[in-house]
């Protein structure tokens, strides 16, 4: 067993005494320990009367630790907001008798405190942090997952009903559970509050026969007697598994309930795989999820007494405890009976499994507990309900204690009555100890009434019987689909990224070259990422697998252990490895915890330029919950990018997929992936200038046919005005005309700058072949001409990618046409020296000469920009009147101006007007969000041409404001607009900056022109941290960064000083970057 260092508990207790002010009783004392009761007797309850004092201290100690998160911008805000709050509770306060909750004692006539009202954000931080410090729950590592459904808004009791049942179906979306709290309105002073009767909303009913035994639930006997006098009539067919209605009660207002929906009915029938015929006869069956409906949150002094919280299970809930419980429905004997685990051990006077002795009842019930176990978690599987096993939710808080812990100097608190899960000792977490048992606020509490007991004392005060009540509450639940969160992700397995001007080849065409060492031997090191514990056991398992492989591979060794992918340096990404990832997604498609710090060193790199890193070889195993469609292993498609653009060459095209809906531990996946990564492991190291065969070569242009010409659309460059390439290093506006074709706003546009006549017509001379002549490439498409091959499949401006067939060309050594004196020059260049007689005479006698050149040329790129222009300002007639004469739709895209650039110089150049050109529109990564939030509160940075997305969102913005003129008036919600510029670049933008600010959409600019000091706009940002922290933690605003990978980065750090956290973990999805 794992030794762990255990401080000693004084100084636990000072460390968790100074970070956690207001702690309170966890119901033991130094006469009396009850940690091995349930429920202990004084626990803090929600419903009670608490003195001013009391109150107010609660409210400033949960305020205190949101300024520590920081909620607010700096102390002035904080104090603001403490006196705010405690006014609000001394206006709501009254005099009132009071029992004290630890001694019992009532003192009389004292002011007891009013209630404040939390703001959504404090609130969700509230229940949040209260999960997090809730020690009865294995599952709080979930915690910062945890969404609010606010209906504090929600004030009767037949709207308690309705309203909960119809975000719980949202909630349970499909199956695909996300962790829900519904909060209604908080306890009054002095009054009971909003309750709940059932302890969870879905909850079997209890009939009690009349010789006594139940059928269904013993534990729901009490609940069922109360609802049938409310009036609900049951089936006429009573079952086990009768659903009862749902029963709310609002504050000052008799119950309603109603029926649980059809959508939320349907319940999870127990199979066993190997044992179908038995398990059909037991008729064995559960609900989808938990949802406890009587426990409350106590956060900063308000008491929300009615607040359910819905999860998912954990297996041993359901297998060892609700059916085999014999307080419960006691599923154990019967299944015992059922799979004959009796068999061989009656007679001789044992008659029956009651007269077996002890020790074979407890073999034979353990037998039975853990095929209903297994039954449990194989049925919620093949129903693709969300269900977590023990172990694995044994892993998960322990890995999430660890972290706390190596953070903050001492453990989450921890009731080792309910943290032990139910199977004992075979569970590591059950020998874990040095677990603390303290309870601070924010906190989960039960409430201090029976919602029972409570109606039976106020029933009377309506003069209401059973037979007057109201009638059930009628709920229509249609089909709901939760909004997921936007995804960053483009086209799935491509490398575009969206991302302001970047080359992109499409398609991707990714093989497995052969770098070695120079004595050829090859390092295998697996890596892991994941929140929980699935893409560890993954990794393991493929070490071992690798491991015995290697064995007979004199040229290939596998590390000995796995790691985290945190743990992977930049002294890794070398030619003699090959990296194996197995990389799980968490939240909304993130990359986990231990995968952070790898993002960031790529991100490091990417922004360095780094020329140093030699290619290297990985493949990723994806872990991911296909249920998730919008961000199904996107955390291992980021990652595939980002080892990509590090260098990586990747073993195989794209990821893996595995799929827990599927298979909840996807051995099967990663069987099939091994079985197709072993021959690329096993590959002998090979010489470099081994020839690829020709027919790989033709595939990959029937690929680009296929998948890029054929999604193309022609354009026409209309104006590159008010500059040319000549005139200044900064960046151009150009506008096309895509005639009648539309795009969407703050999307991109891909260009293919196709090869100039002129340069053609040179090669095909150079060529000896007819523009018109067919290639003869066997496509499945239609076969090209070279003139067309020429022009729109390959780059004449770039190498070759190799140079073998110069060895065809007869006396080609006696002109100099060697491989050394060739192999920087352009394709063009090449070509203009093999123009020859011997060449022709070769060419006429019938060989192919010309086509496998032509095979031997790159590919031509598209590139990426980011639209300059939104589609509904120009249709008001803003264009440039330059366009005016050239009618259709037009679209302007800011280029920065590069030497040589293919498009930016190249083309433009080559190109006499009027050029023509083809495009396709593709979405942008920060496309979603922006156009989901581009009327919220914004701090947007830019430089250079990374002003073009900047331009489209302001030209949007102010085609709104004109609108609202003639209509409803749009909030004005402001831009903080950080730009960076050349000098040269100011006309580009003056403009639509003049026109933003005279319909009030920025509220303030800062503009940094390239300066000798080479300071940069980012550090600007540090001369306005209080407007910066308001802006995008109080009103909750977005920031977008649009600049180069070194700016971003510079702009990200400096973010990170002025909020004093990070970035990710802060904003989220809120931080929004187009990097070019």
């Amino acid at each position: 067993m794992e030794t762990r260092h255990i401080p000693a508990p004084e100084l636990w207790a000072q460390r968790i005494r100074d970070d956690h002010p207001n702690l309170v009783s966890t119901g033991c004392t130094p006469d009396f320990c009850q940690a091995g009761r349930l429920i202990h007797d004084d626990e803090p309850r929600v419903g009670k009367n608490r003195a001013l004092h009391i109150v107010e201290q609660e409210a400033v100690d949960f305020l205190q630790i949101l300024h520590f998160e920081g909620f607010y911008e700096d102390g002035l805000e904080f104090q603001h907001r403490v006196e705010e709050v405690r006014q609000e509770i001394r206006d709501g306060a009254i005099k009132k008798d009071v029992k004290d909750e630890v001694s019992g004692n009532v003192t009389n006539c004292i002011t007891i405190g009013g209630d404040w009202k939390q703001t959504s954000s404090e609130l969700e931080f509230g229940i949040r942090r209260a999960w997090r410090n809730s020690r009865k729950c294995i599952m709080r590592s979930h915690c910062e997952g945890l969404e609010l459904c606010d209906l504090r808004d929600v004030t009767s009791s037949a709207e308690m009903v309705a309203e909960l049942l119809k975000r719980v179906t949202e909630a349970f979306n499909g199956g695909n559970i996300i962790p829900t709290a519904f909060v209604f309105p908080p306890r009054q002073v002095d009054c009971r509050g909003p309750m709940f009767w059932n302890h969870q909303i879905l909850q079997f009913a209890g009939y009690e026969n009349a010789d006594g035994s139940i059928l269904g639930d013993p534990n729901s006997v009490g609940l069922t007697n109360a609802i049938l006098e409310l009036g609900w009539i049951p089936p006429v067919s009573r079952s086990p598994w009768d659903l009862l209605p749902l029963v709310a009660m609002a504050e000052g207002e008799r119950p309603a309930f109603a029926e649980i929906p059809p959508n939320l009915r349907t319940l999870v029938d127990i199979g066993h795989p190997q044992y179908m015929n038995q398990f059909s006869k037991l008729a064995l069956k559960w609900v989808s999820f938990p949802a406890l409906t009587r426990l409350g949150f106590d956060i900063g002094g308000v008491q929300y007494s009615a607040a359910p919280f819905m999860g998912w299970f954990m297996d041993a809930e359901i297998g060892v405890r609700n059916l085999a419980d014999s307080f419960r429905y006691n599923a154990l004997p019967d299944i015992v009976s059922a799979l004959g685990l009796t068999n061989g051990k009656l007679g001789h006077g044992y008659d029956t499994f009651d007269d077996l002795p002890e020790y074979e009842k407890l073999s034979l019930l353990s037998k039975a507990q853990a095929e209903l176990n297994y039954a449990v978690s194989w049925s919620f599987q093949k129903a693709r309900i969300t269900m977590v096993d023990t172990l694995t939710a044994s892993m998960k808080w322990c890995n999430f204690d660890d972290d706390f812990y190596e953070k903050n100097g001492y453990r989450l608190p921890s009731d080792p009555y309910w943290i032990a899960p139910p199977q004992g000792s075979i569970i590591p977490l059950w020998h874990r100890g040095g677990a603390p048992n303290y309870q601070p606020k924010p906190m989960i509490a039960r409430h201090v009434q029976d919602p029972i007991k409570a109606w039976g004392r106020e029933k009377y005060l309506w003069s209401i019987t059973a037979k007057n009540l109201a009638a059930p509450v009628e709920v229509q639940v249609g089909p709901i689909t939760l909004p997921r969160k936007n995804s960053n992700t483009t086209l799935v397995g491509s490398d575009d990224n969206g991302l302001g001007s970047s080359d992109q080849r499409f398609p991707v065409f990714e093989t497995s070259l052969q770098h070695t060492s120079q004595d050829g031997t090859k390092t295998v090191a697996i890596f892991f990422c994941s929140a929980g514990t699935t893409a560890e056991k993954l990794a393991n398992k493929l070490q071992k697998w690798m491991t015995l492989f290697v064995e007979n591979l004199s040229y290939v060794s596998c590390k000995a252990v796995v790691e985290p992918l945190d743990s992977l340096k930049v002294s890794d990404l070398t030619p003699d490895k090959i990296l194996l990832l197995v990389v799980s997604s968490t939240g909304h498609g993130d990359i986990p915890a231990n995968g952070l710090a790898f993002e960031q060193m790529c991100r490091h790199l990417q922004a360095q330029n780094s020329a140093s890193i030699e290619p290297f070889k990985f493949a990723i195993f994806g872990n991911g919950d296909s249920r998730y469609t919008s961000t199904y292993n996107e955390a291992a498609y980021v990652i595939n990018g980002l080892m990509k653009q590090v260098g990586g060459l990747p073993l195989m095209p794209g990821i893996w997929d595995g799929d827990t809906a599927v298979e909840t531990l996807p051995m099967r996946a990663l069987h099939s992936w091994w079985e197709e990564l072993k021959p690329l492991i096993a590959v002998k190291p090979i010489p470099p200038k081994e020839d690829k065969p020709a027919q790989d070569a033709i595939q990959q242009y029937d690929d680009q046919q296929e998948s890029l010409l054929a999604t193309l659309k022609d354009a026409a460059l209309v104006t590159e005005a008010p500059k040319t390439v000549a005139k200044c290093d900064g960046s151009l506006l150009l506008s096309l005309n895509i005639h009648s074709e539309t795009y969407g706003e703050m999307s991109c546009i891909q260009v293919l700058p196709c090869n100039s006549p002129t340069k053609v017509e040179r090669a095909l001379q150079a060529l000896c072949v007819g523009g018109s002549d067919q290639m003869n490439l066997v496509l499945d498409g239609e076969d090209p001409t070279f003139s067309t091959f020429l022009t729109s499949f390959v780059d004449l401006e770039l190498p070759f990618l190799e140079l073998e067939w110069l060895n065809s060309i007869p006396l080609s050594g006696q002109r100099n046409l060697n491989l050394e004196s060739l192999s920087h020059l352009s394709v063009a260049e090449v070509l203009e020296r093999i123009v020859s007689t011997d060449f022709v005479q070769e060419n006429s006698r019938g060989y192919c000469l010309p086509r496998d050149i032509c095979l031997a040329m790159p590919l031509l790129d598209m590139k990426t920009y980011s639209i300059a222009s939104s589609l509904s300002y120009a249709s008001r007639g803003s264009c440039h009147q330059d366009l005016a004469s050239s009618p259709g739709n037009h679209l302007q895209i800011m280029v920065k101006i590069q030497e040589n650039g293919r498009f930016s110089d190249t083309f433009l150049n080559d190109c006499a007007p009027p050029r023509f050109l083809k495009y396709r529109i593709v979405d942008s990564k920060v496309g979603p969000q922006l156009r989901e939030n581009y009327l919220a509160p914004m701090i947007v940075v830019a430089t250079g041409a990374g002003f073009g997305p900047v331009r489209c969102l302001l030209q949007w913005r102010i085609a709104t404001a004109r609108k609202a003129k003639h209509s409803q008036p749009v909030p004005n919600k402001g831009i903080s607009l950080f730009l960076g510029l050349k000098e040269c670049d100011m006309d580009l933008v003056e403009d639509v900056i003049n026109e933003a600010e005279s319909y009030g959409i920025l509220d303030m600019i800062e503009l940094v022109m390239s300066n000798p000091a080479k300071r940069r706009v980012y550090e600007k940002l540090g001369d306005y941290s209080k407007h910066i922290r308001g802006k995008v933690v109080k009103k909750k605003g977005l920031v977008f960064v649009c600049a180069s990978s070194a700016a971003a980065e510079g702009t990200k750090s400096m973010f990170e000083k002025v909020i004093g956290s990070n970035v990710d973990k802060m904003l989220g999805e809120r931080y929004l970057e187009d990097v070019f």
